[in-house]
Formats: structure tokens, C-alpha cells, sequence
């Protein structure tokens, strides 16, 4: 270990986008990757590939992208050190503005010149804003070869994802072409999903018809999904003991789960038996996922939940575990209202839930299916927020004492159809509608 390490990892506790705060995990070593711009230039820009072992041994990959100044760090930079050769004063080239215009110059020569700064939503990348038409997304946690998000926008081009301008592409490990970030289009008058719902949730102003958009916006992008990458078939029965394995992992680390963990697993039982459509999906969708324009809902940031490998998040999955992600998000939405727990905020999120699903699926849905995506999503909640959030952990325990108690909104909506046991595919429910 170095001071350098050290650093790093006391300012990744201070930074939203990494994932592991509070975990213990340390940066155990620094592998640098070609420099952006020329090794003599001041400042000098890279990505560097962190490696990060937590107390159990596990290890992740991280971007970091450094610069190293050879006179006096520009203010507001976070330093994180002096190299041990030259002397340069090395910063943290995200927080450093001099160092990313220079960054965008070398790497993306179409926008040298383009006013550069950092998009400060909440986020598990790093998003630079260029001008006031495009986007500059460095991925964070990384594995070898193409992302997915990338990989996806790509593949459908346009429509409800944003369109792709460019690639960065770097060589790690070496001899293979890992995608390091992308730059997408700005979409014109958007407005964040999450602001959108919570404005509406906190005035009592009903948001089904938002809403509903939303849900026929989310069906034709999993068309897409459909036609560019194909379909499966899985059983309910695998299905349901990896719902209750992700379970078991998580009443080690969420003691509060054990009371509620018979109810919950009966949720995952009820899949038994059942075959279900799968498919390339987006994989954590949620309402910060998405953006409201005059143009309509765009979708985006297609890399699926940071905490699972990308082979995982690859994998095809049900249509149901994006629609359990919004709804679930719906629920979160409720945090914006002056009386989350009370009627108004339920029937809030009640209207928009069933909006949601009318547009999606108007109103035929596979209602053991989507409970038992919901409960495993509030699962996996529950260990993010006490990782990253702890102040947030209510609100998936709620959902989570909801099903123990054995209430739950998939259970008692007019639009819910119980098919449990033959799920149809995207093309028969097109024929439905």
C-alpha cells in the first residue's frame, strides 16, 4: 500500500458514485492506462484501473481518471497526492475543470472548445455536460471488454434511448478494448423522472397519465430489446431459489429481514412450476432512469444494478423486473410527500402505479411474477440504503413489512391479472392490446 492508495480510498468515501462505502474496501493497486492527452502536457490526463479489496477479499475494478499538474493544483481540485518521479501534483481530474476540458480535447476533438462541467445528479457514473447538447459519461465500476449501457444505446439507436456520438475505448487488460465511457445526446427540455414524480407526489397532483406514458415508453423499448438481441425461455423454479439464495445472502448482512423472511420467500415460491420469456432488459430501471421532455419519456443508462457482475447483468432476464423497478420506484416517490405513510401519498402512488402498468401492459399482467420481482427488488434496497443511504432503509423496509403483513399493491390492483403460470411473451401481449 502507498499514500497514494490511501488517498484514494479515503476520497472514495466522500464520492456518490462508488458503491462500496462503508465496506471496508481499500484500493490495493493502480494500473495506468495510456495517457489522453500528450505525457508533457500540463496538465497530463488518464484513466488509471484501481483494484479494490474488501475485508472478505473480494475485488472490483474502478476508473479513476487523474491529472497531473506540474505547477500548483487549479482551485476546488481535490489532491490526492504528488508523484513520486516528477513532483506533479495529482488530482482528481473529475473535480478539476482545467484537467477536463483538456481531457474532452484530446479525447473527443468534435467538442474541443465546448464549455465543460459535471453533471451533479446522483449517479454510480461520473456524467460531464458538454455545451448544452450532449453528454460525456465515464463509467466508474468497470470489467473487461463492452459495456452495456454503450452496448444497448448502440443496438437500438435513437427512439426512446438517447442516440450515441462517441466511444472511449481503452486497453485493459491488455489486448482487449474495454469501453471507459460514451457520449450521448442531450435531450432538449428534459426533466429528471425522479424531480418530475417527487414534485407531483409532494403537490398531491396525480401522475398516472405521466405515468402511463412512461409504461407504453418501457414496452417499446423492450421490443427493441427483443428484436435486437433475441429471446429465452427459464424456469420459474431457477427463478425462485435464486430469488431465495440473494435472500439467504441478505439476512447475514440486514438482520431486520429475518422477521419478514417466511413471508418473503413465499412470494418467490409462488414462480414454482411456471416458464417464463426472457430477454435483454435494462436491469435497473427506476425513475432517475429516465428523462420527460416535450418529446416524450427517454430512457437511459442501460448497465443494470452496479452491484452485480456484468455477465450477470447481461444475462436475459423477465420484462417484469423493470416494471417491478418502477413501481417500486413509485413507492420511493412517496418520500417526497409531507406525510409519506399517510392516505394522500398512497393514493398518489397507487394512481401512478396502475398508470403505469395500464400503459405497459394495459392491464394484463402476471401478478405472482411482478410481486415476486418487487419483493426481491425491495430486498436488494434494503442492502443498498444501509450501505449507501441509511437514512433512506425505511422506505424498502416498509414495502418489506407490507409483504410480511401480507399487503401488497400487486395483490389488490383492478389492472392485475393473476397468469402466474403461463407467462406471455412481448409478441402475444401485443396481440392482446
Amino acid at each position: 500500500m502507498t499514500a497514494l492508495h490511501d488517498a484514494w480510498t479515503a476520497h472514495l468515501e466522500t464520492v456518490r458514485w462508488f458503491g462500496g462505502k462503508g465496506s471496508g474496501a481499500r484500493v490495493v493497486h493502480l494500473e495506468p492506462l495510456a495517457w489522453w492527452t500528450p505525457p508533457d502536457a500540463d496538465p497530463a490526463v488518464r484513466s488509471e484501473i484501481a483494484t479494490l479489496e474488501d475485508p472478505r477479499g473480494r475485488t472490483e475494478h474502478y476508473q479513476f481518471l487523474v491529472a497531473h499538474h506540474g505547477g500548483a493544483a487549479p482551485d476546488g481540485a481535490t489532491v490526492l497526492g504528488a508523484d513520486p518521479d516528477t513532483g506533479a501534483a495529482i488530482t482528481d481530474a473529475t473535480t478539476d475543470l482545467v484537467a477536463l476540458a483538456a481531457f474532452v480535447a484530446a479525447t473527443a476533438p468534435d467538442f474541443a472548445g465546448v464549455p465543460v462541467g459535471v453533471w451533479a445528479g446522483e449517479q454510480s457514473n461520473t456524467t460531464l455536460t458538454l455545451g448544452d447538447t450532449d453528454l460525456y459519461k465515464l463509467f466508474r465500476k468497470v470489467e473487461p471488454g463492452p459495456n452495456l449501457d454503450t452496448e444497448v444505446l448502440v443496438a437500438l439507436s435513437g427512439g426512446a434511448v438517447p442516440e450515441v456520438r462517441h466511444r472511449l475505448v481503452g486497453d485493459w487488460p491488455a489486448g482487449t478494448l474495454t469501453d471507459l465511457g460514451n457520449i450521448c445526446e442531450r435531450i432538449a427540455g428534459a426533466t429528471d423522472g425522479w424531480v418530475l414524480a417527487t414534485r407531483a407526489c409532494a403537490d398531491e397532483r396525480d401522475f398516472a397519465d405521466e405515468a402511463h406514458a412512461l409504461g407504453v415508453a418501457l414496452r417499446a423499448v423492450h421490443e427493441q430489446l427483443r428484436d435486437a438481441f433475441g429471446e429465452q425461455t427459464a424456469s420459474g423454479d431457477a427463478l425462485a431459489d435464486v430469488m431465495a439464495h440473494r435472500l439467504a445472502a441478505a439476512l447475514d448482512q440486514a438482520p431486520a429481514l429475518t422477521d419478514h423472511a417466511d413471508a418473503l420467500r413465499a412470494r418467490f415460491d409462488a414462480l414454482r412450476g411456471s416458464e417464463l420469456h426472457t430477454q435483454r432488459v435494462h436491469g435497473d430501471f427506476h425513475l432517475g432512469q429516465t428523462l420527460a421532455s416535450p418529446a416524450g419519456w427517454t430512457i437511459i443508462d442501460f448497465e443494470g444494478e452496479p452491484a452485480k457482475t456484468a455477465a450477470e447483468r447481461r444475462a436475459f432476464d423477465s420484462v417484469w423486473r423493470d416494471v417491478a423497478g418502477m413501481t417500486r420506484s413509485f413507492d420511493y416517490a412517496r418520500s417526497a410527500h409531507a406525510n409519506p405513510s399517510g392516505p394522500g401519498a398512497t393514493r398518489w402512488a397507487d394512481r401512478a402505479r396502475e398508470g403505469f402498468l395500464q400503459g405497459y401492459c394495459e392491464g394484463t399482467t402476471q401478478a405472482a411474477v411482478l410481486t415476486a420481482y418487487e419483493t426481491d427488488k425491495a430486498v436488494y434496497e434494503v442492502l443498498y440504503e444501509l450501505r449507501n443511504r441509511p437514512d433512506w432503509v425505511g422506505i424498502p423496509l416498509r414495502a418489506v413489512r407490507d409483504t410480511g403483513s401480507g399487503h401488497h399493491p400487486a395483490t389488490h390492483h383492478p389492472s392485475t391479472t393473476d397468469q402466474s403460470n403461463t407467462e406471455h411473451s412481448n409478441t402475444e401481449q401485443s396481440k392482446e392490446r
